[in-house]
């Protein structure tokens, strides 16, 4: 069914085309914002305007271009410090949380460590109570609410775990619990797409909107923008690169099929594969394994996964995460070789390969992406329904 673009919604759109300019253009003139987005300047002046009036943005001193009048024009900035998110970040074993900033940053980083097969209400309470220590210290500042990145099958419209392996969960309406404890709005997304977010909203000069992030741990995670909208799938949890067979005749999965990609890459796999052992890491041990000549399953199931990528979504950059990036120096060129010679028809102009801008903090500038890219750089994954629907009343939105 098609949807029609009021008038109000449009003026949110250019809102947050706006601020992901400004973001990621410091110092940035309203005439080049006017020319660069092809708005008229009267827009760009009335919505600049009322961005600084309402603290989003700031003006921050004269620039070398001459206005047409004759006076030099005024740099814009991301105004830090009067909004903030809460950001979740949810792994196996432990879970950090943080205050986020418009410009990406997290600080104040707490870290919670979680049992196994966690009772959702337990832990919902748990970090309700880190949250409500962290906001209570903020109280000069506007929490704009708690964006969230959960490991497994994410139904985002719904805020619903629709199944984690990691805490054993399925069917689980997380965003309404959390915002029960908190009193604060939440958004959720898979920690992958948010790492994605992440990367496109903050992370340098590499960015891109047509960017995949793939995140390789325990399981395996994809993240897909596409035009710099995120890919969710018709039920929100597309993209789930870890469960396309790569081999019909092999291993179980978890999700019920058989010969699962994630089976072959997940870091259990790959450590039983190098005989990591105590006090050695993937990194050492794939080292070792160079000098013997016995990495090369390693190599290939990586280039596999790649190929996978480039044929199915044709980005300009693919942004590695996990254990992969831990070792993508020690084997860039030889992947990259594989990728080129198997998808020569897909990967030009030059595909670029990169470890994540944020290394192993990826996570939780993922979870603050989630939350900005929906409150507000208009960004993210499908928000037509609230986090609330089961009946759990969720504070209003803000911006």
């Amino acid at each position: 069914m098609g949807r029609g673009l009021n008038i109000s919604v449009a003026h949110r759109q250019n809102r947050g085309l706006l601020l992901r300019m400004i973001l990621q253009n410091p110092r940035i003139s309203r005439a080049k914002l006017a020319e660069m987005t092809h708005l008229t300047p009267a827009s760009v002046s009335n919505i600049t305007g009322a961005l600084i009036k309402e603290r989003y943005i700031q003006e921050i001193g004269t620039l070398d271009e001459i206005r047409s009048i004759g006076r030099r024009s005024i740099g814009l900035a991301i105004r830090n410090g009067h909004y903030l998110t809460v950001a979740v970040h949810m792994q196996r074993h432990q879970i950090t949380i943080g205050l986020g900033h418009l410009d990406g940053s997290v600080t104040h980083l707490t870290h919670l460590a979680v049992s196994d097969h966690p009772f959702p209400e337990e832990l919902a309470q748990n970090i309700g109570a880190v949250i409500k220590d962290l906001v209570r210290e903020r109280r000069e500042s506007h929490i704009v609410g708690i964006g969230v990145g959960a490991s497994g099958i994410v139904d985002t419209a719904a805020g619903t775990i629709y199944a984690s392996l990691a805490y054993d969960w399925q069917h689980v309406a997380w965003a309404a619990l959390l915002s029960r404890e908190t009193g604060l709005s939440v958004v959720m997304d898979n920690n992958a797409r948010g790492m994605a977010l992440a990367e496109m909203l903050f992370g340098g000069s590499t960015q891109s909107s047509w960017l995949v992030f793939l995140f390789a741990g325990q399981g395996i995670g994809l993240g897909v923008l596409a035009d710099g909208q995120v890919f969710g799938g018709g039920n929100g949890i597309g993209g789930e690169l870890g469960h396309i067979t790569i081999n019909w005749k092999g291993e179980a999965c978890w999700c019920g099929n058989v010969g699962c990609l994630e089976t072959y890459l997940n870091q259990a796999h790959i450590e039983s594969l190098l005989h990591v052992g105590d006090g050695e890491t993937i990194k050492t041990a794939l080292q070792r394994s160079y000098q013997r000549g016995t990495y090369y399953d390693i190599i290939d199931v990586v280039a596999t996964a790649l190929v996978a990528v480039v044929n199915m979504y044709n980005p300009q950059v693919i942004v590695l995460g996990g254990w992969i990036a831990d070792v993508w120096p020690l084997m860039e060129d030889e992947v990259q070789q594989q990728v080129k010679r198997r998808t020569r028809f897909w990967n030009e102009p030059a595909l670029e390969i990169r470890s994540s801008s944020f290394g192993s903090e990826v996570g939780i500038h993922g979870a603050n992406a989630v939350a900005l890219g929906k409150w507000v750089y208009g960004l993210g994954g499908r928000w037509e329904q609230t986090p609330a629907d089961d009946g759990l009343d969720a504070p209003e939105e803000t911006f």
